[in-house]
């Protein structure tokens, strides 16, 4: 294994350059981290020179470039280099330097580290940044507050049931089964719902309701029927009432990820206030929302 020749970074640019240049061998060979269009020179060149500058920032204007291409550098320098670029181009500028990595070492060039994916970690926490991306992205209940108010001209009733989905993401055979059964499962002293039975009955923890809502479920005189609620939905523009419940779930996804907790406890934790045992369907869910 050998340096990269020449006595500064910009002359070993230009080295790595040549050694890398393969644009008349075949994509197919066994050497796929070659470069094999100028396209790919060039952003590979553009690789080098953002790693020069990173070197020349921290005070470091001289020296083998290669020498200082160990993990711990090179993670540090990523991680910099794409803090403010989208997630999706994250996973690009990293996918894109390891292979460069890879190229040289392949040239006969040292790297001090010899990792065959130098990034796999940033990597993976890209990627989870990415499908969280994609969630908060996705489609909900626009203007619930407004459809609400005006589905309460429609049925006082029926806007007690969505504003009970809409603050707990129950479904909406549960939410219709606590309006006519409120005194049974509304414990005042702690203002929640207990014993709630979702699917496979499986219990719901104490779901928090504020005190108006609780009063506006004890005045229902009539609870709704099934049939009569979602036609008064569709009238405001809701055509599902289980949009409601992936509304709140994505919602409090949101709220939680905004508090800090990483993907992986948003998600569970927003399983378990939904009452659900696999975190793949919340996550089903929040695609759909």
């Amino acid at each position: 294994m050998a340096n990269l020749r020449g006595g500064s970074f910009e002359k070993q640019i230009k080295d790595a350059f040549h050694r890398l240049l393969k644009a008349k061998e075949s994509r197919h060979m066994t050497d796929t981290n070659f470069t094999h269009s100028r396209a790919l020179g060039a952003k590979r060149e553009m690789y080098l020179r953002d790693f020069k500058e990173y070197l020349e920032k921290n005070g470091i204007k001289e020296g083998k470039l290669n020498n200082f291409m160990d993990k711990q550098t090179l993670n540090k320098f990523v991680q910099e280099r794409i803090k403010d670029l989208a997630p999706k181009t994250r996973i690009d500028y990293i996918s894109g330097f390891n292979s460069l990595i890879q190229g040289l070492q392949q040239a006969n060039v040292t790297i001090p580290t010899a990792s065959k994916d130098v990034f796999k970690d940033l990597r993976e926490q890209t990627k989870v940044e990415l499908k969280a991306q994609e969630i908060i992205k996705g489609r909900e209940i626009k203007n619930i507050d407004e459809k609400i108010s005006k589905l309460e001209r429609i049925s006082k009733e029926s806007s007690v049931i969505a504003k009970l989905q809409a603050q707990t993401g129950l479904r909406v055979s549960e939410a219709l089964e606590v309006a006519k059964n409120i005194d049974k499962y509304y414990d005042k002293t702690n203002s929640t719902l207990t014993g709630v039975k979702g699917k496979g009955n499986h219990l719901y923890k104490d779901i928090k309701i504020s005190k108006v809502l609780a009063k506006e479920l004890k005045q229902i005189k009539e609870v709704p029927s099934y049939k009569n609620y979602s036609k008064n939905l569709k009238e405001v523009g809701i055509n599902r009432s289980h949009n409601f419940r992936v509304t709140y779930a994505k919602n409090s996804y949101i709220e939680k990820l905004e508090k800090g907790l990483s993907h992986k406890e948003a998600l569970k934790e927003v399983s378990e206030e939904i009452n659900h045992h696999r975190e793949s369907m919340t996550e089903y869910y929040l695609n759909r929302a």
